[in-house]
């Protein structure tokens, strides 16, 4: 997936389905969500859902 044609609003409502769905015993999402929003939580310049996107990523 190219998260760079995403929408910053879309961006953080996959993280949200990929961080929720690691509790239904999936942990393998939360190894992908780390994988593709990694650098949309820490490494772009700051927007609005980046800090929102950083609480779904510090689950490592």
């Amino acid at each position: 997936m190219n998260l760079e044609r995403v929408s910053n609003e879309d961006k953080l409502e996959l993280c949200r389905k990929y961080y929720l769905g690691g509790f239904a015993l999936l942990p393998f999402l939360w190894l992908v969500n780390v994988l593709w929003f990694f650098r949309e939580a820490f490494v772009v310049p700051p927007y609005g859902e980046q800090a929102l996107i950083r609480r779904c990523e510090c689950l490592w």
